[in-house]
């Protein structure tokens, strides 16, 4: 958890107030899709390169294949543990209510 004093806070009367870091969810959920995404990627295409039985033109038709397919497997999973995370936090990002 990450702190910071706020600016506003009165040294003098000697309060202090705590300011926590939010993330909001959506960033969460969009983070953890990119990243999950990336390694589905290289997890796909080294199991393509790994049950080929021979070197050739097509083995790069199946690692392209087989990046996209774990490419898209890990921004579900990514964006679900995202979601799992920001839920479970019960964090809701402030909204800008102007009067």
């Amino acid at each position: 958890m990450v702190t910071k004093r706020d600016s506003t806070a009165s040294v003098s009367e000697g309060k202090v107030t705590r300011r926590v870091r939010v993330v909001d969810p959506s960033d969460a959920v969009t983070g953890l899709s990119i990243v999950f995404g990336v390694i589905g990627v290289l997890v796909g295409v080294v199991a393509a390169v790994v049950v080929s039985t021979d070197f050739s033109l097509y083995l790069l038709g199946y690692c392209a294949l087989a990046g996209l397919a774990g490419g898209s497997a890990g921004i579900v999973t990514g964006g679900m543990i995202g979601a799992i995370l920001a839920v479970a936090k019960g964090v809701v990002p402030r909204r800008d209510i102007r009067k």
